[in-house]
């Protein structure tokens, strides 16, 4: 590449099929795109100038789009020394400062499911009731409802190891289940009541464009536990739920979220958005791939918007969209 060249640049980890699925799509539309992959960390060298100029394995690219998904600690070797740690904290400040440096930066603000509750009703969404909190029991009364939701209040699995995960998973309990639990834990949980719903969606906003679909499901985590039972079909969002999550898209400057949303007799009931959130499972079950392709056009936009160029490419847009 010529040296300083403008690019998309992703930070991520060498599992994340979405991005290889992206790069693949932007290498079509034209537009260059440089991946730095957590697990795969190597020589590197950054001038900060604006945007940063990056040079690593022979190539020298200044960021116009940039993506964080999955560049985190977890992915890394485990930090055994004072030197280790020094290592891992040191690239998570250069990948953040990095992404930040590039004038369109993806996702957006990272809020917290606390913090998105809140502020969600705040600005007048429907939200669930809901207790965090170490005693299950003690949560459970301050809920109305006979059936109650339990999950954790981060992301429903860790690594203990590189590539080794481990779910806690979202599940719905009779009321006298809830109570009889252990009273007391040291891990704060999220305690929930359960809404009756019409319909379930997961809803992708991307730079003020939404995609939809309906998903049902037997249980909260029939995905994981039990994927052949769960039904995934592209729609339109009704006119609420629509409402509601561009609001929110807005509201929290949210350039790419994955919302799941609950249509009820009342209206619009947010449960949460993840800035994480994978699409391509949504799509296979739905037997369509527009988020793949809208993200890359997106992407593309974000990066010709930037002061980036595109190559010349032997696909032209209809190819690509159908390829």
């Amino acid at each position: 590449m010529i040296p300083g060249e403008e690019s998309v640049v992703f930070f991520t980890r060498t599992a994340d099929a979405e991005v290889s699925e992206l790069e693949r799509l932007l290498a079509l539309l034209g537009v260059p795109s440089l991946r730095i992959d957590a697990d795969v960390l190597g020589p590197i060298q950054v001038e900060p100038t604006t945007p940063a100029t990056i040079r690593i394995g022979g190539r020298a690219v200044r960021p116009t789009a940039s993506w964080t998904r999955r560049f985190w600690a977890s992915a890394m070797p485990p930090a055994r020394t004072p030197v280790d740690v020094l290592r891992r904290d040191s690239w998570l400040a250069l990948a953040a400062q990095l992404a930040g440096s590039a004038p369109a930066a993806l996702p957006g603000p990272r809020m917290g499911l606390l913090e998105q509750l809140t502020d969600a009703a705040a600005s007048g969404v429907g939200v669930p009731a809901t207790v965090v909190g170490t005693g299950l029991a003690e949560a459970a009364d301050l809920l109305p409802g006979d059936r109650l939701i339990v999950k954790v209040l981060d992301a429903h699995f860790v690594e203990s190891a590189p590539g080794t995960l481990h779910g806690f998973l979202p599940c719905v309990l009779p009321r006298a289940e809830v109570a009889g639990l252990a009273t007391t834990s040291r891990t704060p949980l999220v305690v929930q009541g359960y809404v009756p719903h019409t319909a379930e969606y997961r809803v992708y906003a991307m730079c003020g464009e939404l995609i939809t679909f309906e998903v049902r499901k037997p249980a909260p985590d029939a995905i994981w536990r039990d994927p052949d039972a769960v039904a995934v079909r592209a729609v339109d969002a009704p006119a609420d739920v629509a409402a509601a999550v561009a609001g929110l898209a807005e509201r929290w400057s949210l350039g790419y979220g994955a919302f799941d949303v609950l249509a009820t007799e009342d209206g619009a009931v947010f449960l949460e958005v993840n800035a994480d959130g994978d699409w391509r499972w949504y799509e296979a079950k739905a037997g369509v791939r527009t988020v793949s392709r809208a993200l890359a056009l997106m992407l593309r936009d974000l990066h010709i918007a930037c002061g980036g160029a595109v190559m010349r490419s032997g696909f032209d847009l209809l190819t690509v969209m159908a390829g």
